[in-house]
Parts: C-alpha cells; structure tokens; sequence
C-alpha cells in the first residue's frame, strides 16, 4: 500500500517565489523611495542652515560698516596713510561679491588691518595692526571683509584668510541703496538631486556710508 505524498509541486513553488520577488521588489522600491526622500530633506536642511548663517554673517558686516569708534576722523589721525582711503569708503558692492571696512566683534583669528585708538574726547589716531588700549584709550580693531563668489562656493576673505563658507552657490547677488540698506540674494543649487533654493536678506545700514 502506498503512502500518500505531500509538500509543493513545481507549479507551486514557482507560484510561491514570483510572489515573493514581487513583495521584494515592492518593499525595495518604498525603501529607495524613503531614502531619497530622507537624503533629500536633509540636504535641504543642511543648505538651508548654510545659507541662514552665510547670510547673517554678512548682515552682521554691513550693520558695522563704517563703525570706526566714537569720534569722527579727520585726515592727520591715520598714522597709516594707506588706510583713509579705505576708511573713506568702508562698502563696496557689485553684483557678486561685497567688500566692507568694519569694527570686528571678538573671536576673529589674526591681528586685525587696522586699530583706532580713542579716549572719545579729543584724541583718535588710526595705526596698522593691532594696538592695546589701557583704562584712558579705547582700541577698536578694524578690518576690511571680502564676501566673494568664485565657482559654486561663497568665500570669506580677511587678510590672508580665504574661507568657503557656503558651497552649491549658484547665484550671489548684491543690490545697494547708497545710505539705506543692501539687499542680499543667495541661490543654492544642489545637482545630484536638483534641489534649488533662494535666500534673500535686506540689511538696513546703521552708520554713515558713501556711495560706493
């Protein structure tokens, strides 16, 4: 007497593994779907934060533009010469870059281009370099700030200081409004998942600024 057989045919188990590569298929096509849209959210948050802080740095310049202390100067108080004319036109712009004369907040590496040294009475001199102050004189460290776009990266230059400070710069624009403000417009572009974003900033100007 034969015992019955049991287990798959052939029909079955080829049934059985075309099922599964469609199950495979489809979760591997939800899993790319959320990977690329993870890389995607990221990269833009990323950009975002970049150009965010890219773009307050530069506002952070334009609001100390033409900040050199608390006295006005005159021409005998640069004892560097090459420094008036600087002084005289602390903001420059063009339709890619920007070029400001400014009183530096701390933490800048370096000693800075310039240091007026005050007592906010009747006393101000502009030397070269940096320059101590004591209890009587107030120094202020000055310098001049390069905002330039070369390629796809926004640089900061100071000195001998050339830093990237954002990358995927597609477009950098300056507009300027002699004695009012400068508008600033950053486009990002990121080709690998053609992601582009655009970034604008209007700074109000605090200090006296001549026409570039």
């Amino acid at each position: 007497m034969r015992r019955a057989q049991s287990g798959f045919g052939l029909l079955e188990l080829m049934l059985g593994l075309g099922i599964g590569l469609v199950l495979l298929a489809a979760v591997s096509q939800v899993f790319t779907s959320a990977h690329q849209a993870w890389r995607l959210q990221s990269t833009a948050v990323r950009m975002n934060d970049e150009a965010r802080q890219a773009l307050l740095r530069m506002a952070q310049d334009v609001r100390m533009a033409g900040m050199f202390g608390c006295m006005r100067l005159k021409p005998g108080d640069f004892l560097d010469v090459a420094a008036q004319p600087a002084f005289a036109r602390p903001l420059q712009a063009d339709r890619s870059s920007l070029s400001l004369v400014v009183a530096e907040l701390p933490g800048y590496a370096g000693d800075p281009e310039w240091t007026v040294v005050t007592n906010c009475i009747d006393e101000v001199r502009v030397h070269k370099h940096r320059v101590q102050g004591d209890e009587k004189l107030m120094a202020v460290p000055v310098s001049r700030h390069h905002y330039v776009h070369s390629g796809t990266t926004l640089f900061f230059k100071r000195g001998h200081i050339n830093q990237p400070l954002v990358d995927h710069v597609r477009v950098l624009r300056v507009g300027y409004v002699p004695g009012e403000r400068v508008d600033l417009l950053l486009t990002l572009y990121e080709p690998s998942l053609q992601l582009e974003q655009h970034h604008s900033l209007s700074v109000a100007l605090r200090n006296p600024v001549p026409a570039s």
